[in-house]
């Protein structure tokens, strides 16, 4: 199987062109292998125009293009032999690759009124897709602002949170610790009275018993018998 057609998504109109006619396509060019996109008008925004079947283009275009008609859109295989060949064309398209294009013919012969309101319109929207590309760029700075100042919030409130639980958690003990002292203290203080008291009762009673010690003894009379 080799150069064709592989998929028609629109129909044509009118006329086929002839050979030396100016074609305006837009298209994208893929590696059949791998699917990989190497080229593509649409992703510059303009369109591109040649004179078919005069070799400006590969041999695979020239030979197909010359059965679009206008409005026409398909996929084309085109094979390396009416590509780029056993050279490819370095560095997007390797050595004897063949390759699938999306084409849509957009003009046969269009006239230079027809080219600069076309050229215009591709401004616009190059402009247009510009400003979304933009628009979309902020939104995405805006979110991803957003998300961090939250990020920073939650934290914060996380962290404010944690220090209150430490802080209570402080009082609580010093709030027991306090009373555990003073529990003690209070114990402390009784028994030192205790001791004190003790030690006085003590002292009087060595002092009774020293006391009664030194006390001299009555002596009896004696009577004399005269």
């Amino acid at each position: 199987m080799g150069t064709r057609i592989i998929e028609t998504m629109q129909d044509g109109s009118g006329p086929v062109p002839k050979v030396g006619d100016k074609l305006v396509v837009h298209y994208s060019g893929c590696l059949a292998s791998t699917g990989r996109c190497f080229d593509s008008s649409r992703a510059r925004g303009h369109a591109m125009t040649f004179m078919v079947g005069t070799g400006r283009v590969i041999k695979g275009w020239d030979t197909l293009l010359l059965e679009a008609q206008k409005g026409v859109h398909f996929k084309m295989f085109v094979t390396a032999q009416d590509a780029y060949g056993a050279k490819g064309s370095p560095p997007s398209v390797p050595p004897n690759a063949d390759l699938v294009f999306d084409v849509e013919v957009l003009a046969i012969n269009e006239t230079l009124v027809q080219e600069r309101i076309r050229y215009t319109r591709e401004l616009e929207e190059l402009k247009r897709l510009a400003a979304d590309e933009e628009f979309l760029a902020g939104a995405k700075a805006a979110a991803a602002a957003s998300s961090k100042a939250e990020r920073k919030a939650q934290a914060a409130s996380s962290s404010s949170k944690k220090r209150k639980h430490d802080n209570s958690s402080s009082c609580s003990e010093s709030v027991d610790s306090s009373s555990d002292s003073g529990s003690s203290g209070a114990r402390a203080k009784k028994e030192k009275k205790k001791r004190e008291k003790d030690k006085k009762d003590r002292k009087k009673e060595s002092k009774k018993k020293h006391k009664k010690e030194k006390k001299p003894k009555k002596e009896k009379k004696r009577h004399h018998h005269r």
